[in-house]
């Protein structure tokens, strides 16, 4: 089988890989695999990979193709692929919490190979059959900024006459914004372009906030003014500087919450009694759990999650979907496509 992999740090090409067997789990002929900015993670030596050569690729939907005897996903099944295998057995797993477990066997596209290949096994708990009505493309995206966009809204506690901001309006920012909306909020979105503000509206932001050549220094105020001078209730941290989470929290409202899920590699520059004098929390999102993701696949189902997708690629041109990504052109997300 054909894979896009990491060969050397810093480099990746499309190799042949043997195909997996039933031995390893249930096999799934991929159709879709969504482009997240993470794999640039990885090519730019931010998160290093367990070995080379490594699959990339942590989102994908597909069709089964195999499966063991006795395993309640059958040979056709069209699928969404939940990308980390927990121990099962742990508190967390217990308390559906295996986005943290401790005890993990791994996770595709971060330690396991990832879903940037014609087939992948994985066990069948990982694997969710798909509603008729949603696609390929649509739950690959979901395994990832779906599930994302569910777990942080419930992490946060979003209720109905809530204010929330979401800063960065990429693939996960706008399945957040729809995923406030539903959960009865007022949305401000946070973008650096008006095409990009113009995506948040259609997504359900009821006001964009554009950055302006003053950065995110005017961020606090414009939000206050929005809110009555009140501030937000939640700030959902997608860009991951210094600069745009120390904005998010001086425009929270008392008791409010900033969610930091942008991954970053710098410090945050905040005294603590900003912090404790309006009782401000800071949450923290890594992943989500496999009931974020079937969550996700029922209300796009309804039609109250939508994907937005800039460019389907082949997986011979994955290399062009980086590019994309690292030039910051991509309006949503891309997607490798198999088949039809």
């Amino acid at each position: 089988m054909k894979a896009a992999a990491l060969t050397a740090p810093g480099s990746f090409a499309v190799i042949d890989l043997p195909d997996p067997t039933t031995a390893d789990g249930v096999i799934v002929e991929m159709r879709a695999a969504g482009v997240c900015g993470t794999e640039l993670h990885f090519l730019d030596g931010m998160i290093p990979p367990p070995s080379f050569p490594f699959v990339l690729g942590h989102e994908g939907a597909g069709v089964v193709l195999d499966s063991p005897v006795g395993s309640p996903i059958l040979k056709g099944d069209r699928v969404a692929i939940y990308n980390l295998i927990a121990c099962g057995k742990c508190h967390w797993c217990n308390t559906g919490r295996e986005e943290v477990c401790p005890q993990a066997i791994g996770q595709l596209g971060f330690n396991l190979d990832g879903t940037f290949r014609d087939f992948v096994s994985v066990p069948e708990n990982n694997l969710i059959v798909l509603p008729e009505n949603v696609s390929f493309e649509d739950a690959a995206l979901l395994s990832c900024s779906g599930m994302t966009a569910v777990h942080v809204t419930r992490l946060a506690n979003v209720r109905l006459g809530d204010v929330a901001v979401v800063n960065g309006i990429g693939g996960v920012g706008l399945m957040v914004i729809q995923t406030c909306v539903a959960a009865g909020a007022t949305v401000i979105g946070i973008s650096d372009s008006e095409t990009k503000a113009d995506l948040a509206r259609a997504a359900g932001a009821d006001s964009v906030i554009v950055l302006g050549p003053e950065g995110y220094e005017s961020v606090p105020e414009a939000i206050r003014q929005l809110t009555g001078g009140v501030g937000a209730h939640h700030y959902f941290e997608l860009v991951g500087t210094s600069a745009s989470i120390c904005a998010g929290i001086r425009g929270l409202a008392r008791h409010g919450a900033v969610v930091l899920i942008g991954y970053t590699a710098e410090n945050i520059d905040i005294h603590p009694i900003e912090l404790i004098l309006t009782e401000t929390r800071i949450l923290s999102s890594v992943a989500a759990s496999r009931d974020d993701l079937v969550t996700a696949l029922k209300l796009a189902a309804r039609g109250s999650l939508k994907s937005t997708i800039d460019t389907r690629y082949p997986l011979g041109e994955v290399g062009t979907a980086f590019e994309r990504l690292r030039q910051r052109s991509v309006l949503g997300r891309n997607v490798l496509t198999w088949g039809t």
